[in-house]
């Protein structure tokens, strides 16, 4: 077998592919080679985690009374009240409704069995049997 025979019919094997072939397999490799040099950046650099969340809270004092608790509760409660008063009158938005809006619904009623109607009373007591 001669060389000149061999690129023959390499030649006539890579003509004899279809266009839609050439398409697939340069995407295929396009898509390997994404991937692969995804993985080298993540092997060269390291995974990027994402900053840590800090969540602050308030700290009180040891000796804080339930009044003093309370009458902090109700000094945020009327802030945020005020708050959304002005929010409402920006957006021209009546205060009840945002008064509604602020205040927590109820809680539903837990889904189960209806109550039981009570038996009604019979119209007539039954008469004693007389002999």
């Amino acid at each position: 077998m001669s060389e000149e025979s061999f690129f023959k019919r390499v030649r006539a094997r890579i003509a004899a592919i279809e266009r839609k072939q050439w398409i697939i397999g340069g995407l295929s490799l396009t898509m390997t080679t994404i991937i692969m040099y995804t993985f080298l950046i993540e092997n060269r650099f390291g995974y990027m985690k994402p900053d840590p969340i800090i969540a602050y809270f308030k700290n009180w004092d040891d000796g804080r009374s339930r009044d003093e608790a309370l009458a902090q509760q109700e000094e945020e409660e009327r802030l945020m009240q005020e708050q959304a008063e002005a929010v409402a009158a920006q957006l021209d938005i009546a205060a009840e409704e945002a008064e509604s809006a602020a205040a927590p619904a109820e809680p539903a009623a837990p889904p189960g069995p209806p109550e039981p109607a009570e038996p009604a009373a019979p119209a007539e007591p039954p008469e004693p049997a007389s002999e």
